[in-house]
């Protein structure tokens, strides 16, 4: 296809009903009409030879062939603007919200020194933690989402997906102080017959960093409590029998709120790394690398 014969104005357009799925909100993000983002939307299926929006019930989806042009389109107009964009900004005029989708233990290790960075450089620029969505691949790149900070279970294998090690930590085992079942160690046999308290996500099928490990290991452990959050498990642990696999600098900080006791797993538990992720997309963007290095020294302090 011949560029020159291309209106390349309608790539704007079309990147946002991507990211939309609606052509109201498109022309809202875009200072168009509504009349002049349904006309691109026409010349676009005309150019493109497919629907790229269609009905589903009350709401619009992408075709197969729209969702296949999410990732490119993202990337090529990335590049575009990094072209045409200036080298540099300055923080303290930027207007925004960062969201970081991440686990609430990821947040309470480094929600501190990011809020603080934000506040100091950019007071007019905000930031949303949100848990991590079942749908967070394509909801990054539809740029609802600035950064995920997970393990990388894969995740950095996703095509266009880029990603930068942040906090490296040991997951140890947790249990109340004075448990009647535990003595000054815990054996595997102990360790496989206790109920478990363990994390898991509530939204979407996604394992946990520790449902991944038992799995490759063959392991079944006695999991009586699931919940979604981190910081309920040595709540849980202290006033129960239960006991809990968990990252190391958490269960630290919590010693000295919660009466547990920490302990080696008798089990082959590999260190765990949280590792930042965006897309490529986003990989150029000065704003973007400047957020990524207030993670980076969140993470170092």
């Amino acid at each position: 296809m011949n560029l020159r014969r291309i209106n390349l104005n309608l790539m704007p357009v079309l990147r946002e009903l991507l990211r939309t799925r609606n052509v109201t909100r498109a022309s809202e993000r875009l200072g168009l009409t509504q009349s002049a983002t349904s006309a691109a939307l026409g010349r676009l299926r005309v150019l493109l030879q497919d629907d790229l929006l269609v009905m589903a019930g009350r709401r619009m989806q992408l075709t197969e062939a729209a969702q296949r042009l999410v990732a490119p389109l993202e990337e090529a107009l990335a590049a575009l603007e990094h072209v045409v964009a200036a080298p540099t900004f300055d923080p303290s005029k930027l207007e925004r919200r960062f969201v970081i989708a991440t686990a609430d233990y990821v947040s309470f290790l480094l929600a501190g020194a990011v809020v603080h960075r934000i506040a100091r450089d950019a007071p007019r620029c905000s930031v949303q933690f949100i848990d991590i969505p079942a749908s967070y691949l394509a909801r990054m790149r539809m740029g609802e989402i600035d950064l995920l900070l997970a393990p990388d279970l894969g995740i950095s294998r996703q095509p266009g997906v880029r990603a930068m090690p942040l906090v490296r930590d040991r997951m140890v085992c947790i249990a109340a102080r004075g448990h009647p079942g535990i003595g000054k160690s815990l054996d595997r046999r102990t360790y496989l017959h206790l109920p478990h308290a363990t994390f898991r996500v509530s939204d979407g099928n996604a394992a946990s960093f520790e449902q991944t490990m038992l799995h490759r290991q063959h392991v079944q452990q006695n999991n009586v409590v699931f919940v979604p959050n981190f910081m309920l498990l040595p709540q849980i642990v202290a006033q129960t029998e239960c006991i809990a696999l968990v990252h190391r600098k958490l269960a630290e900080r919590f010693t000295a709120m919660a009466a547990i006791r920490l302990l080696e797993p008798p089990l082959r538990v590999p260190d765990i790394e949280i590792a930042a992720f965006w897309t490529a997309s986003q990989d150029r963007d000065p704003v973007h690398r400047w957020l990524r290095g207030i993670l980076k020294d969140a993470a170092l302090s």
